[in-house]
């Protein structure tokens, strides 16, 4: 239909039926003005089109379309087989890779480890030093280190034998085999000719309780330090409180005598290498700065085995020693240099009145004087001293034993090599 007029008192004129459009310009209806174009009456004629006048006075007749009727589409089924076949394996590839990947790496780590190590400690020790359970050189609050070595002279006398003893090493090796079960590591020192016997010399062993003598022989040396240095040194008649901090298990009587009661240091001395007393290592360890001083001065004295890592009883064998240091050890009493005449004599009389005489002294005549000091653990027994013949002559023997538990062999052992080595140096001799 045609566009109706718009009846305004603006653009409609009632008279003469004919309205002004926006423009300004005058217009009729159709059939009225009769000088229309052709094309003017055929626009309003038909309904498809509507006449809008331009500023210009061109007329723009726009076609008004119908609205078309919508078809449905017919479906593909080869083609939603196809979709759904590509969504299915786009999920299970999203599913089977991307899935994991971020569960591993940002879930489980945000969310999940925040409930399943909640319990765990890390340890910054074993992530910045993880070899230092098994290898150190040093010990500090009761912690294994591994520090610089000081590349400085040591205060003892090395081991310098001119010649060795072979045909003694070939009689130890053989008795060696008759005990499978064991393992041997000794040296023998022979002051008379300056030569040495070794076999499996420098192995570590642990220490057992003859780690009490270089404890016995800081003590001595701490207290000669005192005394050069101005101050006051150790009174040996002074008196040390027993408590329980110090009462340990294992050998010695200290541990079943009661709290509160003062004890001489030269009792403790005594007791600490006469009876393997622990309670009372620990009470004279403490007075040489603990582990840490021990393992100080063995450095300083240039003993490379000699380590302590545990207060006793180190039923354990966490404590090192090796043969050849503690023949050094040995070897540099009679040293003025590192210990005096005084410290030397107070040392002989702990070390001839030990206890335990079923080891080295076992294997010697009656008429010979022993200066010693034993160990005994479940895998390790030894004994390291010095040994006087009625001659004069004296040697140096250290006899350390890798055995079972409490495996007896190795006492038979080490008394049977303390009396070969006894004959082959001081019985058969050919030093006249």
């Amino acid at each position: 239909m045609p566009r109706p007029l718009r009846k305004t008192t603006d653009y409609y004129n009632v008279e003469n039926y004919a309205y002004q459009n926006p423009y300004g310009v005058r217009q009729y209806p159709y059939g009225i003005n009769k000088s229309a174009s052709y094309r003017q009456n055929v626009a309003y004629a038909y309904p498809k089109t509507v006449r809008y006048p331009e500023p210009d006075g061109r007329r723009n007749l726009k076609p008004v379309n119908a609205p078309k009727r919508r078809v449905k589409k017919k479906i593909n089924p080869l083609k939603v087989l196809f979709k759904a076949a590509f969504s299915l394996c786009f999920f299970a590839a999203f599913i089977y890779y991307v899935l994991p990947y971020n569960f591993v790496n940002y879930f489980e780590p945000m969310f999940l480890n925040r409930f399943l190590n909640r319990n765990l400690n890390f340890n910054a020790k074993e992530f910045i030093a993880p070899t230092s359970s098994y290898l150190s050189n040093s010990n500090f609050n009761s912690e294994r280190l591994i520090v610089p070595l000081r590349h400085s002279k040591a205060q003892m006398v090395s081991l310098a034998p001119s010649s060795r003893f072979y045909e003694l090493e070939d009689k130890l090796d053989m008795l060696a085999l008759k005990y499978p079960q064991i393992e041997p590591s000794i040296y023998v020192w022979d002051y008379s000719k300056s030569r040495s016997a070794e076999i499996n010399s420098n192995a570590v062993y642990p220490s057992a309780s003859i780690i009490k003598l270089p404890i016995l022989v800081e003590l001595l040396r701490y207290s000669e330090s005192l005394k050069k240095a101005g101050y006051k040194p150790i009174d040996f008649h002074s008196k040390l409180q027993f408590s329980e901090i110090y009462r340990t298990e294992g050998s010695g009587k200290l541990q079943y005598e009661a709290s509160g009661v003062y004890h001489t240091i030269k009792h403790l001395a005594s007791i600490m290498i006469q009876s393997s007393d622990n309670s009372a290592t620990n009470m004279l360890l403490e007075q040489i700065g603990g582990m840490e001083g021990l393992n100080s001065a063995a450095r300083k004295w240039g003993l490379s085995s000699t380590q302590m890592t545990n207060w006793l009883p180190d039923l354990k064998g966490t404590n090192t020693i090796s043969a050849k240091d503690m023949a050094t050890l040995l070897y540099n009493i009679d040293n003025p240099k590192f210990l005096s005449s005084n410290s030397k004599y107070a040392l002989h009389q702990y070390m001839s009145n030990v206890h335990n005489n079923t080891l080295i002294h076992a294997g010697l005549p009656k008429d010979a004087e022993f200066y010693h000091k034993t160990g005994d653990i479940g895998t390790m027994l030894g004994d390291a001293g010095i040994v006087y013949a009625p001659s004069g002559r004296k040697y140096i023997v250290v006899i350390l034993t890798k055995r079972k538990f409490n495996d007896y062999s190795a006492r038979d052992f080490i008394q049977k090599a303390s009396s070969v080595i006894y004959k082959s140096i001081i019985e058969n001799s050919d030093l006249y």
